[in-house]
């Protein structure tokens, strides 16, 4: 990340770190808040995935820890020791709060290992090399990875950071908000170039063509730690694109996993996905929750990568060529060039050459769910036609918001 980037960022965070004056308070707020379906849901993705690729684990690291509202799933997972890095020095006080009131509402009589953890903030993931004392069994970045893809540089140096801090065979494993799917909401379904509805608001920042990196942009879901606060208009963010991310990966030997093995968590998700690197979240949230809200869930998807081989295998982020930035197309290699050209199709046409239902059909289930979308507010739609699974355990109120 730039320093621009850092700061925005920073800022926003900070203003969100501690808004209530006690604990009661902060529950009885989320209790009642109009993003509680979509805040329960991303938590049980959340909590699957960390049991399915650190369950057991002997040590997690997790980069954009935030405030810690995943300790209880850290602890839950029987994980031992989790390190979590944040740039938001207010959010990381909050987490070190939170961590030692979890220390002391812990059952004395709990058998096996008790979960530690230590809370640090550091602005240098993206921007330098960050090499911890032992190698972990599993990395995470839950709701952050966009964040690094501001240049080229920062996500190379990022996943860098990733891999050399991981195990041979660890996993590491995120999710974030899909470059395509915020793309086209606000390019076909809001009023370019903005998306408005009472729970989501998109503001496109990039200029022109979209490219794999740089491509900025607001976003604001109500009730959530992206909602503007003060000055901040939203969470400041950068266009994802899966080629793009598993492309960078896999030159630091990170190899998707298409096949997650738990049919629970696959339900969490588009069934179209089951068997792709990259998963899209498929909300289904009671009748009377604001449409934009399942919407809002639905720009999010999930991933999964295993490490093979080890760093040195690998060229390090300090001497390869992709330190320059995709956007300058002129300077780009051929490899470079096929890249942004599955990009481009990843990202769609940057003009309305699609029809909503062609768009829809190829990536939001059915045309009337583009209908839906573009209609938010209005008469129910029919996007979501799966088959309801048995219910998911209710999230506990001091988990983080999505």
């Amino acid at each position: 990340m730039d320093a621009d980037a850092v700061r925005k960022t920073r800022e926003h965070y900070n203003s969100h770190a501690n808004n209530y004056a006690d604990r009661s308070q902060a529950l009885d707020a989320r209790r009642q808040g109009a993003a509680l379906p979509l805040k329960e849901f991303h938590n049980a993705i959340k909590r699957k995935m960390i049991l399915r690729f650190a369950g057991g684990a002997d040590s997690l690291l997790d980069f954009a820890c935030g405030r810690g509202g995943d300790i209880h799933k850290w602890a839950a997972a029987k994980i031992k020791y989790v390190k979590g890095i944040d740039l938001s020095p207010g959010e990381i006080e909050e987490a070190r709060r939170r961590f030692a009131e979890h220390i002391e509402r812990r059952n004395p009589r709990q058998q096996g290992p008790l979960l530690e953890a230590e809370f640090v903030d550091s602005d240098q993931l993206g921007l330098s090399m960050w090499k911890e004392p032992q190698q972990y069994d599993a990395v995470t970045c839950m709701f952050a990875i966009h964040y690094f893809f501001v240049t080229e540089r920062a996500l190379d140096t990022f996943l860098h950071n990733v891999a050399i801090n991981l195990k041979d065979g660890g996993y590491f494993f995120g999710t974030f908000p899909s470059g395509k799917r915020v793309q086209d909401t606000i390019h076909r379904f809001g009023s370019w170039p903005q998306y408005n509805a009472p729970m989501l608001q998109l503001q496109a920042l990039w200029k022109g063509n979209v490219a794999s990196f740089g491509c900025a942009y607001t976003c604001a879901i109500g009730d959530t730690v992206t909602q503007g606060v003060g000055a901040t208009e939203g969470s400041y963010e950068y266009l994802v694109f899966n080629s793009t991310l598993i492309g960078v990966a896999a030159k630091h030997g990170l190899k998707p996993v298409c096949d997650w093995g738990d049919p629970e968590l696959d339900d969490c998700f588009d069934e179209a996905d089951a068997q792709k690197p990259i998963k899209h979240f498929h909300p289904r949230f009671p009748s009377h929750s604001d449409r934009s809200l399942t919407y809002a869930s639905a720009l999010f998807a999930a991933f999964a990568f295993q490490k093979s081989g080890t760093e040195q295998q690998h060229r390090s982020a300090g001497n390869q060529s992709s330190q320059k930035e995709v956007v300058r197309s002129g300077a780009a290699d051929a490899h470079e060039r096929k890249r942004r050209r599955e990009d481009s199709k990843d990202a769609g046409p940057s003009q309305t050459t699609k029809s909503a239902a062609e768009l829809d059909a190829g990536d939001w289930g059915n045309a009337e769910g583009a209908k839906g979308l573009k209609e938010a507010g209005k008469a129910a739609s029919a996007a979501y036609k799966r088959p309801k699974p048995r219910e998911a355990r209710t999230t506990d109120a001091r988990e983080k918001d999505g």
